[in-house]
């Protein structure tokens, strides 16, 4: 079940990230090497839980980002890029259940973006707080989809 879209205030942050294109059926390893990597690197400096940024879908795969938001900079090395989040509005909605149930939660935040003409100011994220390792049961996981949005174009 996801809550109802509202809109919320990013902060922006450092992080470190982990890019890369691949096929959708690949996501899983990916996340999972990819967040293990990015919370070794971060350390105590992890200032939330990881999420990613979705770039680009494709019929032949997907471009995406794992990122790990940070109290402070760090460097990049290796496939590890240091890289900062603006902030700024955006428009989030809350998911609870599968991954695969996801897509409804993006059809939510589409009709939202039509119905309040907003445009979209940068990659969507999907922040992950609960995980399958964490939490076997697929009905309990709880990600929350963030779409940061451009401020609204006021007439002159």
């Amino acid at each position: 079940m996801d809550t109802a879209p509202e809109i919320i205030t990013v902060e922006p942050c450092p992080a470190i990230a982990i890019r890369t294109e691949l096929p959708i059926s690949e996501l899983p390893q990916f996340f999972g090497d990819a967040f293990h990597e990015l919370a070794e690197r971060a350390g105590d400096l992890a200032a939330g839980p990881p999420f990613a940024r979705y770039h680009r879908f494709g019929p032949d795969g997907v471009e995406v980002e794992a990122v790990m938001p940070l109290s402070s900079d760090i460097p990049g090395g290796g496939r590890v890029a240091a890289i900062h989040l603006d902030g700024g509005p955006a428009v989030q909605v809350r998911h609870l259940g599968p991954y695969d149930e996801l897509p409804a939660t993006y059809a939510s935040i589409e009709h939202w973006l039509e119905e309040h003409h907003r445009d979209r100011a940068d990659a969507v994220r999907e922040i992950y707080l609960t995980s399958p390792g964490e939490v076997p049961d697929p009905m309990q996981w709880v990600t929350v989809v963030v779409q940061p949005i451009r401020e609204p174009v006021t007439p002159p």
